[in-house]
């Protein structure tokens, strides 16, 4: 069985208690990151791609939607789901080597995983939970657990790249339908009689961009769901659950999460996820990584500037190219935090990200509640009513507070709440969780 590297690391980030420091550094850069980009969707509507939509489309609003598009966006996302796969394979390695048919517990785990999952979407009403579809593709990826790195790699790198594939087939199948739609809108115009398909085509063509881009009233219905009460929010937000568990979900969520969990196996097999790579390899795949990303990324957010956020540039960006930039800045990304970790630059930095990743699962879930309370009726009702740039002040109040509680709690016992949930659900046993010692 294939052994994950577990050579010493830098004195200030040594290991203990069967951790690896340098994976719950990520972990904890990771979960904070995301809030990057979900920030959006918790309180502006319809506005994660189309900034024309809410928040702002110019001077400072643009320029917070020009660097999250240009550094972070799918990249913490990306680095979560590599961590994910990582962490398959040292869970069933640890309960091999112990002894203990790992196959009960897994599957245990994964189960409650998918509940945690429906608990943030139908409960805290964060409809772009990513815990549930986690919880499913893990489900499968138990049976890829023990496939060296080349077979890893051979199953990840197909997958992903059928996203950009079937990205390209969506791009080509809206392009070629609006050229149709428009020129039958035309003929319609000049007073010619269409036929029955055709005017299916321009009806399938309206719907779709209706979808896509929401009149003033339906922003207007989404914001007043959202701030009504928890009620309408729920109501509101339900189309959203719809969406992401069901049309979202197969196949174009699971070949991205799988491709990734699959690809996060076979790092954390190299040495590459627990900062054993040596200096030089992390600054080539910091070279290559940053550099590809950001000429892909430069390329998408420039386009959907010149073109205004029109429709078909969007789609671009989000189907086509997407994965051609973020999947080399998340690798560029993990590079530069490897880097950081080996030398023990930040030493104290790091090790609030430590802590803040060792409760990874209770941070992410901590968001989602924070959200519902600060954007919809459960709460303070903020929903629409911030700008993009001033919802980055949230972002920074939420790291600050889980970087510190983080600590704090650790400081007292050994795992974050709903780490302890978690694991005492797994074991079927209430699991000891104070502390005599801390370890952050």
């Amino acid at each position: 069985m294939f052994q994950v590297p577990t050579a010493a690391l830098p004195a200030a980030f040594s290991q203990g208690n069967e951790r690896i420091i340098a994976l719950d550094v990520l972990r904890g850069i990771s979960v904070l990151g995301i809030l990057l980009m979900n920030i959006v969707a918790f309180g502006l509507p319809n506005a994660y791609y189309d900034p024309t939509q809410a928040g702002g489309a110019e001077g400072v609003n643009l320029l917070v939607w020009g660097i999250t598009s240009l550094s972070v966006e799918g990249v913490f996302r990306g680095l979560f789901t590599l961590l994910f796969g990582a962490g398959v394979v040292l869970y069933t390695q640890r309960l091999e080597r112990a002894g203990t048919d790992s196959v009960v517990l897994y599957y245990r785990r994964t189960l409650w995983l998918i509940v945690f999952g429906l608990l943030d979407a139908y409960l805290l009403l964060w409809y772009g939970d990513i815990l549930f579809l986690y919880g499913l593709v893990g489900l499968i990826l138990y049976l890829f657990r023990h496939l060296r790195v080349s077979r890893l790699l051979w199953v990840a790198i197909p997958l992903l790249c059928l996203q950009t594939i079937m990205g390209l087939q969506t791009y080509k199948e809206f392009t070629g339908l609006q050229n149709k739609a428009i020129a039958f809108q035309q003929e319609r115009a000049e007073g010619n009689t269409l036929s029955r398909q055709q005017q299916q085509k321009i009806e399938h063509y309206e719907a779709w961009v209706a979808y896509d881009t929401p009149t003033a009233e339906d922003q207007a219905e989404t914001i007043e769901g959202k701030r009504g009460s928890y009620a309408s929010a729920f109501e509101t937000t339900s189309e959203e659950f719809y969406f992401m568990q069901t049309e979202y979900l197969f196949p174009q969520g699971i070949l991205e999460v799988l491709g990734m969990m699959l690809l996060g196996m076979a790092l954390v097999k190299t040495g590459f996820l627990t900062a054993q790579w040596s200096k030089r390899r992390y600054l080539w795949v910091l070279g290559l990584g940053w550099g590809i990303g950001l000429l892909v990324n430069g390329f998408e957010t420039i386009w959907q500037i010149q073109h205004r956020f029109e429709l078909k540039a969007l789609m671009l960006a989000t189907t086509v190219t997407y994965d051609l930039g973020r999947i080399p800045m998340t690798l560029g990304h993990v590079a530069a935090i490897m880097l950081m970790v080996r030398s023990g630059w930040l030493r104290d930095l790091l090790h609030l990200f430590a802590c803040t990743g060792q409760m990874a699962l209770t941070n992410y879930l901590a968001q989602s509640l924070i959200a519902l309370f600060l954007f919809t009726g459960a709460g303070l009702a903020w929903f629409g009513q911030l700008e993009r740039y001033q919802l980055y002040y949230v972002v920074l109040a939420v790291w600050l507070l889980q970087l510190a509680w983080s600590h704090l709690w650790l400081s007292y016992f050994r795992f974050g709440p709903m780490e302890w949930v978690w694991r005492s659900l797994t074991r079927w046993q209430r699991q000891p969780i104070r502390r005599n010692v801390s370890t952050c």
